[in-house]
């Protein structure tokens, strides 16, 4: 299949307009995967953790397993939001933070891992 980006939530990575090849096999951790979420929206994002692993989102830094996700340092905030995400589930980010609506804002957090599917390859850009 291939899938249309559509927003902003992943740049650099992908960028509006990209065509993306999609396997159809499930996402791992740190692998860009498309998805219908319960909304009915298909959404473009990175696998950030999978079954089994804890999420932690402080003064706006994500880190699974105690690890930062982007690779920064822990900045101690004043709200920590935890998250234990359950087996055969996974937890979605955006590379673009600012502008990404994913499992750091909406209500249930969690996408069906079997739902998922894997982004093979980007062609290009679309104008």
């Amino acid at each position: 299949m291939i899938v249309r980006v559509a927003g902003d939530s992943m740049t650099p990575t992908l960028r509006p307009g990209s065509l993306v090849v999609v396997l159809p096999v499930a996402g791992r951790r740190g692998d860009v995967v498309v998805f219908r979420h319960t909304s009915g929206a298909r959404y473009v994002k990175r696998v950030a953790a999978v079954g089994g692993d804890m999420v932690e989102l402080e003064a706006g830094r994500l880190r699974v397993n105690g690890r930062p996700v982007d690779g920064r340092d822990r900045v101690v905030g004043p709200i920590v939001t935890r998250w234990s995400v359950p087996p055969g589930q996974v937890f979605v980010v955006g590379d673009h933070a600012c502008v990404s609506d994913d499992s750091r804002t909406w209500r249930e957090p969690f996408v069906p891992a079997a739902a998922t599917r894997r982004v093979l390859a980007r062609r290009g850009r679309v104008r």
